[in-house]
């Protein structure tokens, strides 16, 4: 971009802080963006982040959680996705592009307002994970395709359904989205009701997805990272001519393209999301954390007929 951006950095409890403000004030890797103003962190983060920034010459004040008038652009950085809808909405009803990291939020109910906010003003809203563009996805989809029509895919990766910050929603939006980029995105993908069940390693989900007017059998594998530190992010994509797998690797810098793809949307060169890409994984974690408050009902295998879109 080569307009002047000023952008405020709200929930600054996350090393996503660090990275953000690593890009846009110490690299400067978007010429004319900057952080101008750290909200709603400690006294001691904002020190911290306004250190680093000051160091490299870019200078940034501590801001009120809703300074919507001195910046152009809002990024939300809790680590909580429960506390993105109040941060956000602020932003949001006023106009303003912002950008939510992951995850979006920890509820359907708070997903749904701020996408209608978004709606009713205009606003520029985006949320994904960082594992949406690692070369790995892009990679497996392109072998995958040239093999045949996708009928199961299996994505595996840290998750801890105990987490303070918020269990599932915390790491897993990273397999539900690895799964949605390795289906298509979100033209005509539709989920089901997921099976749920643990075992001594984690919680498996199995569900079947609608893409592009096909079923494909979807197995999600949380595992506990606090019995596997080192568990990496995995998929297989089975298809009619074969199968293709591999890890998913994310490098010191997987939270650039996240930025590119947001200031391109603030920009206008690029699409904005559409709702389903909001909703539709939050939605699909809210109905696999409810399965693990009770029995599963479903035979794994057996997935239900997709109720839930994106």
């Amino acid at each position: 971009m080569t307009q002047n951006v000023r952008v405020a950095l709200v929930g600054l409890d996350s090393s996503h802080a660090d990275h953000y403000v690593r890009l846009l004030n110490v690299e400067q890797r978007f010429p004319g963006v900057r952080v101008t103003v750290l909200a709603d962190g400690s006294p001691g983060r904002v020190a911290e982040l306004a250190a680093a920034s000051t160091a490299a010459g870019a200078r940034v004040r501590s801001g009120g959680p809703d300074d919507v008038t001195s910046v152009d652009a809002v990024i939300v950085a809790h680590r909580a996705g429960r506390l993105h809808r109040t941060a956000a909405l602020p932003f949001v009803r006023a106009g303003l592009p912002v950008l939510v990291d992951k995850p979006f939020t920890a509820s359907v109910a708070d997903a749904e307002e701020l996408v209608a906010a978004a709606r009713a003003s205009g606003a520029v809203l985006f949320s994904c994970s960082a594992l949406r563009f690692v070369p790995g996805v892009a990679r497996l989809r392109a072998e995958a395709a040239g093999l045949g029509e996708v009928t199961d895919l299996t994505v595996t990766g840290p998750a801890d359904p105990g987490s303070a910050h918020d269990g599932l929603f915390f790491l897993g939006i990273h397999l539900v989205e690895t799964a949605r980029a390795l289906l298509g995105g979100d033209a005509g993908l539709a989920w089901g009701e997921p099976a749920v069940g643990r075992d001594e390693d984690g919680v498996t989900a199995t569900v079947r997805a609608t893409a592009d007017g096909r079923d494909v059998v979807v197995r999600l594998r949380f595992v506990d990272p606090a019995l596997h530190p080192a568990q990496p992010f995995h998929a297989v994509v089975t298809t009619t001519g074969g199968s293709v797998e591999g890890e998913l690797e994310v490098g010191p810098d997987y939270l650039e393209p996240v930025l590119a793809h947001f200031l391109a949307q603030v920009a206008g060169t690029a699409a904005t999301e559409a709702s389903d890409g909001l909703v539709g994984p939050v939605a699909l974690l809210a109905a696999i954390t409810a399965g693990l408050e009770g029995p599963a009902h479903l035979v794994p295998g057996e997935p239900a007929t997709p109720t839930v879109r994106g």
